[in-house]
């Protein structure tokens, strides 16, 4: 899943578009959130990790869905 800006957002600073492509040179990152499925001692769990180095963490269009 990949950021997008299906609102159109503006801001003071740079293009949300731009700075999402900031951020995913900057990180490697296609978004703030990482996420994961796997077993703790036998037991299913899920784990969302957000990183704080993409956009301090921004809530985006794939961090809402994820």
């Amino acid at each position: 899943m990949v950021s997008a800006d299906p609102i159109k957002f503006h801001s003071r600073e740079e293009p949300y578009k731009k700075r999402i492509a900031s951020a995913q040179k900057k990180t490697g990152l296609t978004d703030a959130i990482q996420t994961g499925t796997g077993q703790l001692n036998g037991i299913p769990v899920a784990l969302g990790v957000m990183d704080f180095q993409f956009m301090g963490g921004s809530m985006g269009s794939v961090v809402g869905e994820k």
